[in-house]
């Protein structure tokens, strides 16, 4: 399916969602990560990993697609592509893409832009180059939060069907291991069933949005 524009959410009757996960620092969060995530029967989630990353940890990130988890792009440096040439941005990607094709053996056209940053420059760059932009529209800032309270309280109160939600697996943000059980819980109480970013936008049309950029990680 062809998609010419930046995905956030997918609008759907469904009471689905998507939990997606930013890799791009450390190795300690991503295992404990990936025990908890076993641990509470998570089958379907995606996790968008820097080329970098992906290089530091291979055997992690082979270990998310073990796992049957959907890997996606995050880049290859967590660099702000706006401030970046178009040739930057190529090199960028392509050197992800071969990162995560070397690690896991996955190919993807999926990614979703460090730090969420864009503008219509890098829109129209990455479509060009067939990416599939994925971005979201529940934001748990669990970069900059660390009471879990408030982590939970930026997801559970904004989920939706259709909903992709950001969360990250890196060292220099552990309380993400305390919030999740939480938000897992509440999802599960409200009633929805975890997707991958993938099943969410089979055969369903994508909703866009005019946002450009996110304060995000």
């Amino acid at each position: 399916m062809k998609i010419n524009r930046v995905i956030y959410n997918v609008p759907t009757r469904k009471r689905i969602l998507a939990l997606t996960f930013n890799m791009a620092y450390g190795h300690r969060v991503p295992v404990q990560l990936l025990s908890l995530l076993k641990a509470r029967g998570v089958k379907k989630a995606t996790f968008f990993v820097t080329g970098e990353w992906v290089q530091l940890n291979p055997g992690i990130a082979k270990r998310i697609q073990q796992m049957g988890f959907d890997i996606a792009s995050h880049g290859h440096r967590h660099e702000d592509y706006t401030s970046h040439s178009n040739a930057w941005i190529e090199r960028e990607v392509k050197a992800a893409k071969r990162a995560i094709v070397n690690a896991t053996g996955v190919k993807t056209n999926m990614i979703r832009t460090p730090s969420g940053d864009l503008d219509s420059r890098v829109i129209k760059k990455l479509l060009s180059m067939k990416q599939t932009i994925v971005h979201w529209d529940t934001d748990s800032l669990d970069w900059k939060y660390k009471n879990v309270k408030k982590i939970v309280q930026r997801v559970l109160p904004n989920i939706h069907p259709g909903a992709i939600v950001l969360l990250h697996g890196c060292d220099p943000w552990p309380q993400t291991l305390k919030a999740l059980p939480i938000i897992l819980d509440g999802i599960k109480k409200k009633g929805y069933t975890l997707v991958t970013v993938n099943e969410l936008l089979s055969g369903i049309r994508p909703k866009a949005n005019r946002k450009k950029s996110f304060n995000a990680r």
